[in-house]
């Protein structure tokens, strides 16, 4: 789907750069000009950034390991 429309910007294309390291919107702007014309697509880059850093929260808490420990309870 089309994120942006000024510059030929895919949902794809986000989350690629996402994959190889962008961390926030400023560095997706910075590689993709995202948002750098009419600003309109702004706030779908911004939610597609979010899902990831959601999805890559929730892959790190499903793969750490067990501790082994085991809490008390009173």
């Amino acid at each position: 789907m089309f994120v942006c429309l000024c510059n030929g910007i895919t949902d794809s294309s986000i989350r690629r750069e996402l994959q190889a390291g962008a961390r926030s919107f400023s560095d997706v702007q910075q590689r993709l000009g995202v948002a750098s014309q009419c600003g309109s697509c702004e706030l779908q880059a911004r939610a597609i950034i979010n899902e990831h850093r959601a999805l890559d929260a929730a892959h790190f808490y499903d793969a750490a390991p067990a501790t082994g420990v085991v809490a008390a309870v009173a």
